[in-house]
């Protein structure tokens, strides 16, 4: 009983009293039947939808986005016409508008019930968010072709009548239900001049504009409990339904509550150094991206973002920039990725993050952070100016970054204030010529058989140190850790900084990390591991680094050479005992190192087994390929120093 009160105070500290009443309130709901009892709405013969969108003309997108953009889009409209998508940016996998379950209530699938095993319910949801509507959109102004409006509505009625009004699985999350709201409205504008788009077609749009926006107040209670990007989406669904519909009483509400609410929440959600209460570079994208649509649509109307919000907006878009590769576009893969990409309206896809930064610069912070390209098409479809002068946006104080465009590596902290996503504390990123060499292995799935269920949320598979193969927060489930292992920089200049966490502190250590960089290409991690507070004993720690799949070769049992894309990368480690003073211990000076090479869950260098969620990297959820992960173990008592030394170079032709 004991160990249960313990972990209830824990669980409300993490959580917080606001976020377990708002819970309360929506479990309430659930409970009394109030929710399935809920009914479409009349909708008056009067209503019509007003548009929301910009709609620049072809011309000008041909001239942002270039030839290269413009087969990529027609290919994947093609696929899309042909029934193919991209979930999450993958693979193609057949457009499925029809969940093969029977039809009950929304509340009946509540907490997965009546899902069959081994369905993930994100691969029910994602076509069902209308992303690919965006892609018919875009192609459709950039060529004119009628086929991509008349394929809309075709997809559109399939989805109408195999999931009516609060029927179904895709009505259980209000999220779910705003995303695709927002994707009507897009479609509703950019295919209005379409003879496809009939008036009965643009009549029953009108009524399922109605249909969503009324379903997400009764469950707000839900979006505001989670304090993350459930709140934001369903906050913007409101306001931009409200914003669209004519003739119907409640849309003057929604409107303003829409507003209302996605100014709290962005103040509440987003810290005055820019850091994102997710944690997550993907669902800081997504929280941008809702930005970014609210902005265009206030603009429209006239309508100005309160002082703070507009200060926390541009504090956000100095984080994601520091995040960001500018040879290659993409970004780090810290936290939770769960394959989101809710504006396709740029070439690039979902792993290029040059056209978010672009954007949000332009509406955030005050001018054009990149130089023109084909990310320039999405601030075309919001409607920002174009600015010919680049604005250089101060570095994010909560991004740890060092080094210059081409080689450069961040250093993981956070003084937790909300969940976090990953035990990722002192996690180190490194990047040479656009290749991602030390890397973060991202999520794979939230929902699938273990070990993967949100498997890769563990320490043990970020580039850091663990003690004695325990993780530093304790984990309460998928999505929740206790203990937090919070961490801070120490002292920090232009060519290095210095951290210290204190996840292991219960274990009588304290982690103290730097990340230096030596000249261009060559770089230093050392991990002091002190005794703190308990008497000094015995302990296993384990350094992992998580690396491309190379070709590699061992060379002792403390260097590894790997070669590819046009890399030779050489990663040697040394570790080095210290003396305590005033008591005996191992000797000082250098120590043995026990070498692991694991590829794909599997042991391709060293001795003993392997845990199967080590040697993977998840790019966008759903997908995993494989990794090395290199673990160098040593026992000993502390203080104990790991000296890691990066040094990358062009491989010979």
């Amino acid at each position: 009983m004991r160990r249960k009160a313990l972990l209830g105070w824990k669980i409300l500290r993490a959580l917080g009293w606001r976020a377990l009443t708002w819970y309360a309130v929506y479990r309430l709901g659930l409970w009394t039947g109030h929710f399935s009892r809920q009914k479409p709405p009349a909708v008056p013969p009067s209503a019509r939808l007003r548009p929301l969108w910009h709609l620049p003309d072809a011309g000008h997108l041909r001239a942002v986005g270039g030839e290269e953009a413009y087969r990529a889009l027609m290919a994947e409209a093609e696929d899309i016409l042909a029934g193919q998508v991209r979930l999450y940016g993958g693979e193609k996998v057949p457009l499925q508008l029809t969940p093969p379950l029977p039809l009950r209530p929304w509340t009946a699938y509540e907490g997965g019930r009546h899902l069959p095993p081994g369905v993930d319910i994100k691969d029910l949801w994602e076509p069902a968010r209308f992303g690919w509507a965006f892609v018919l959109g875009r192609a459709y102004r950039w060529s004119g072709d009628e086929r991509f409006p008349a394929a809309f509505w075709t997809y559109l009625e399939t989805f109408d009548r195999a999931n009516p009004p609060y029927q179904g699985v895709n009505w259980l999350s209000g999220q779910e239900v705003a995303l695709r709201l927002l994707a009507l409205l897009f479609a509703g504008d950019v295919f209005a001049a379409s003879p496809h788009t009939t008036p009965q077609r643009l009549s029953r749009l009108t009524a399922m504009v109605v249909e969503h926006a009324a379903r997400i107040p009764p469950t707000l209670a839900y979006a505001r409990a989670q304090f993350n990007n459930h709140h934001l989406s369903e906050a913007l669904g409101l306001y931009a339904a409200g914003l669209a519909l004519e003739g119907v009483p409640q849309a003057e509400r929604w409107c303003e509550q829409g507003w209302q609410e996605l100014n709290r929440a962005l103040q509440r959600q987003i810290a005055a150094d820019g850091t994102y209460c997710q944690h997550s570079v993907n669902y800081h994208r997504l929280m941008l991206h809702l930005a970014l649509m609210a902005d265009a649509f206030a603009r429209r109307e006239g309508r100005a973002w309160q002082a703070e919000t507009s200060a926390r907006l541009r504090a956000a878009t100095a984080w994601l920039s520091a995040c960001l590769d500018e040879i290659s576009g993409r970004m780090l893969n810290l936290g939770h990725h769960d394959g989101a990409w809710i504006l396709p309206l740029s070439a690039g896809g979902i792993a290029d993050g040059r056209s978010t930064v672009q954007a949000a610069a332009l509406a955030f912070g005050g001018g054009a952070v990149l130089p023109p390209g084909a990310w320039d098409e999405l601030a075309l479809w919001l409607n920002l100016p174009a600015l010919v002068e680049e604005v250089q946006l101060p570095g994010s104080p909560a991004v740890h970054r060092l080094g210059e465009r081409g080689d450069w590596a961040v250093l993981r902290t956070a003084r937790l204030t909300s969940r976090p996503a990953h035990a990722d504390a002192l996690h180190v990123d490194l990047w040479n010529g656009g290749v991602n060499l030390l890397r973060d292995a991202g999520t794979y799935r939230y929902n699938a058989p273990a070990p993967w269920e949100n498997g890769l949320a563990s320490a043990l598979v970020h580039n850091s140190v663990t003690v004695d193969e325990h993780e530093p927060m304790t984990r309460a489930g998928r999505f929740l850790w206790l203990d937090w292992d919070h961490s801070w920089v120490t002292e920090e200049d232009e060519t290095q900084v210095t951290a210290v966490r204190e996840g292991y502190l219960r274990l009588g250590i304290l982690h103290r990390r730097t990340l230096r960089r030596v000249e261009r290409g060559r770089w230093c991690i050392s991990d002091r591991l002190l005794p703190y507070g308990k008497r000094p004993s015995v302990h296993t720690f384990t350094l992992h680094f998580l690396l491309p799949d190379w070709r590699w070769q061992v060379q002792g049992q403390d260097a590894v050479l790997l070669e590819g894309e046009g890399l030779r990368m050489r990663l040697q480690v040394q570790a080095r005992a210290e003396p305590l003073p005033g008591r005996r211990s191992q000797a000082a000076g250098e120590m043995s190192l026990r070498l692991q090479v694991i590829r794909a869950g599997e042991v391709v260098w060293g001795e003993g087994q392997a845990l199967p969620v080590l040697g993977w990297y998840s790019p966008t959820y759903g997908v995993r390929e494989p990794a090395l992960s290199l673990r160098w173990q040593v026992t000993a008592v502390p203080p104990l120093t790991l000296e890691s030394e990066v040094v990358v170079q062009e491989a010979n032709p």
